[in-house]
């Protein structure tokens, strides 16, 4: 490979998994990375990778691919407001069209969401005062794809619904975080839903994974992450199992059932394709509990 692949939103969640991935053919003198939050990132060997402020780069020259995973996620809306987050989610959407126009990379990874749907209607997201993370991501969706046809690049774009993973950060907005959080200061998992709940989940590395080989194949397609479908309930049992004399509350389940997660099964297609074996719910938790528990004991750690 000539050119390097850039990689914005390195250290987060999703760019983590994908450094981690990416790092067993790809050495990190051929990445690019670009993140906002001035965490020191290391290779797998613990060597030292340069990171750059995304915002305030220069486009590379040339890029072999582009990997763009800066946004500010959906919790963030409570913590900077409103207006802040449509304009620094639209400035990162500016940049990342500013480095595939000049950089001109051959292909390029989105990671969208499947929050662009209205949850009640299933159309397109139209209202940024009522959903803005899903609004800006339609939005992105948009204009990628329009920068990426200025310079004839393929793009691949991944609808996020549900993921897991080693990597994933402490975050009660996510039921599976909230879940192991709770169970190991508490003893508890509280499930608030009184009708049933359908997620679909998939392993954030495995996920980067398809779409990186799809990208890199040349593929040019829009597609859910899938994953098994569970019950919200089961995953909680499934969290419980990873410990002891854990108490599972949830009130009775008469209410209406809430199935936000893709019908379809183009994901799981797509990683068989190219040879990616996709883990099962079973390993996804105890993978996410695993990393969690490490996380939450340096926390710890770091509180004395």
């Amino acid at each position: 490979m000539s050119n390097p692949i850039g990689i914005s939103g390195a250290t987060g969640w999703l760019g983590l998994e994908t450094i981690d991935k990416l790092s067993s053919s790809i050495s990190g003198d051929s990445l690019r990375l670009f993140s906002s939050n001035g965490r020191r990132l290391v290779s797998s060997n613990n060597a030292p990778l340069a990171t750059q402020d995304f915002l305030l780069a220069d486009p590379p020259q040339t890029l072999e691919g582009f990997i763009n995973l800066a946004f500010l996620t959906r919790e963030k809306v409570s913590t900077v407001g409103y207006s802040e987050y449509v304009s620094r989610n639209i400035s990162l959407i500016s940049q990342a069209c500013k480095i595939i126009e000049i950089s001109r990379p051959k292909w390029i990874v989105l990671v969208s969401s499947g929050a662009i749907f209205d949850r009640n209607t299933g159309k397109l997201e139209t209202d940024c005062l009522k959903n803005p993370y899903g609004f800006c991501k339609r939005i992105e969706e948009n204009l990628i794809l329009d920068s990426a046809n200025k310079v004839g690049a393929n793009v691949v774009i991944g609808r996020l619904w549900g993921a897991t993973g080693g990597l994933m950060p402490l975050n009660s907005a996510y039921a599976i975080s909230d879940f192991i959080q709770s169970a190991h200061h508490h003893k508890q998992i509280a499930i608030s839903s009184a009708g049933t709940v359908f997620r679909r989940y998939v392993d954030a590395g495995e996920f980067m994974q398809v779409l990186y080989e799809a990208a890199v194949r040349g593929e040019t397609i829009t597609i859910n992450s899938g994953g098994p479908k569970i019950e919200i309930g089961t995953l909680a049992d499934l969290v419980a199992d990873q410990f002891s004399g854990i108490k599972i509350v949830r009130p009775v389940q008469d209410g209406l059932s809430d199935n936000y997660f893709p019908q379809d099964h183009e994901f799981e297609a797509l990683a068989e394709k190219f040879g990616v074996k996709l883990t099962d719910i079973e390993q996804q938790v105890s993978r996410t509990v695993k990393g969690h528990i490490s996380a939450l004991l340096d926390q710890g750690h770091e509180g004395r």
